[in-house]
């Protein structure tokens, strides 16, 4: 079934690259957090399990050693996996603490590599700014990545636990293939089981949809609502918080147009997302709570049937409706979270977008006996990439060694686009830039390196006095 235009083994496939991706700015986090989820997760079920052999043994032989094995054995367990837990959870915390900042890196690590002409493209700042600005918002793409595993992971132990437990305390020995017209009859057949077993599974399936359908709504709303986010940060944290809209009001007669701005960009667009998501919560959870109702009554039915019957301990009465419980929120939660990576891939691939453009080639350095430099330029044309104008058309200049000249012209003319051509952060359209003999290209710019420096302009606006700006600072 096709999610977002992408078929299910697609995106297994983007999930796996990503679990590969994260694995290479934080190593080891992963596994980790697998290993906590197994143990987090373990520690609910021994608590059940030995719960039910206490009022098992309870309930007939009344036997003091197993009463006191059990609890001893129930509390040693739970110490000993809640102190490793903590000390894992240490571990995974200080890794966490790091993903924000290591996928920053990552992406300037690539921007460093890529071609210059990549890093100056406008589309290609724009999708850095949407990686970036995602898992800044709300952790989207690898973010929602590592708490999605985690979610999954423990989803996975839980479903495989409760089914061992059920399988092995769930009365199946003493089964039989048909039954009579009673209750008892019933509940001890396979058909007891394979109506237990269509009920989970339609619960799970209905409570699934249920939620990811939720997640669906929050989805939409934050792809749509995106959009809006640098509108409400700069409305909301800097305009209005400042004097600037009380200065525009009163001096420009801008109220109305401030409040519709404010409204229509800001307001408005989250407050119907937030009803969506709530509607959309609230008609969910209400089907699943009738659900999860009508399913636990059955399972009491049934296993209390079998208890009455004296099929099974009156203890595994509440194993098994623990078990058949958690089995049923651990397959929900499974198929909750998986629609939730699913749609976390839009995101994922804008990442490996950017992480996939293209890199310089190393080039490696030449070193060079010659201590003078001469710079030839020979009827150089030429375009940045995307675009139809030329900066620069059937330009040349020859610089002798140790003169001093001066560019001169007017906005966009091409001086800047000069300077970075000779300096090789771009490669000519047309004619040829020399340094000596060696003609300057983006492969050979170290080669080049010997010769040359450069120190580009970066305007300021100082909000104070040169003189104050200065004092200030120091």
């Amino acid at each position: 079934m096709k999610k977002n235009g992408r078929t299910f083994l697609d995106d297994i496939k983007l999930i796996n690259r990503g679990i590969n991706e994260f694995e290479i700015f934080l190593p080891g986090q992963l596994k980790w957090l697998f290993i906590y989820s197994e143990i987090t997760m373990l520690i609910p079920y021994i608590g059940i399990y030995m719960t039910s052999v206490v009022i098992s043994e309870l309930s007939s032989q009344q036997r003091v050693w197993v009463l006191t094995v059990s609890v001893n054995a129930a509390i040693m367990l739970t110490l000993i996996l809640t102190i490793v837990s903590a000390f894992i959870n240490k571990r995974i915390s200080v890794g966490y603490n790091q993903l924000f900042q290591a996928h920053e890196i990552r992406l300037n690590e690539k921007a460093n590599a890529m071609k210059f002409s990549l890093l100056e493209n406008e589309k290609i700042r724009e999708l850095r700014d949407e990686v970036s600005g995602s898992i800044s918002c709300s952790g989207a793409g690898m973010g929602s990545l590592y708490w999605d595993c985690e979610i999954i992971f423990k989803a996975l132990f839980s479903a495989a636990t409760a089914i061992v437990l059920l399988a092995f305390n769930a009365g199946v020995k003493g089964t039989t293939l048909g039954f009579d017209n009673t209750l008892f009859g019933f509940a001890n057949s396979v058909w007891g089981y394979l109506a237990l077993t269509v009920i989970i599974i339609i619960s799970a399936a209905v409570s699934s949809r249920m939620t990811s359908k939720i997640f669906d709504v929050s989805f939409d709303v934050f792809k749509n609502g995106a959009k809006y986010n640098r509108y409400a940060d700069y409305y909301k944290l800097e305009y209005l918080s400042d004097d600037k809209s009380a200065k525009d009001v009163r001096l420009y007669a801008q109220k109305n147009l401030i409040l519709d701005e404010v409204l229509d960009k800001c307001y408005i667009p989250f407050a119907e997302g937030d009803k969506r998501e709530k509607d959309a919560s609230s008609k969910n959870n209400g089907i699943m709570l009738l659900l999860s109702a009508l399913t636990g009554g059955f399972v009491y039915i049934l296993v209390g049937a079998k208890a009455i019957n004296g099929s099974i301990g009156i203890g595994n009465v509440l194993l098994t409706y623990s078990a058949v419980t958690m089995l049923i929120k651990a397959l929900t939660d499974f198929a909750m979270t998986f629609t939730d990576l699913r749609n976390n891939n839009e995101h994922l691939l804008r990442y490996f977008d950017y992480i996939s453009l293209e890199e310089e080639a190393d080039a490696a350095d030449k070193s060079v006996a010659c201590n003078y430099a001469q710079v030839n330029i020979d009827n150089v044309s030429f375009q940045y990439p995307g675009s139809k104008n030329y900066a620069l058309r059937n330009v040349s200049l020859f610089i002798e060694n140790g003169q001093k000249i001066a560019i001169v012209g007017a906005n966009g003319s091409g001086k800047t686009t000069l300077v970075k051509l000779i300096c090789g952060l771009y490669d000519v359209a047309k004619g040829s830039i020399k340094i000596n003999d060696t003609v300057v290209t983006a492969r050979n710019r170290n080669e080049c390196g010997k010769w040359l420096s450069a120190v580009f302009q970066d305007f300021s606006l100082l909000a104070l006095p040169i003189g104050t700006a200065g004092s200030a600072d120091r």
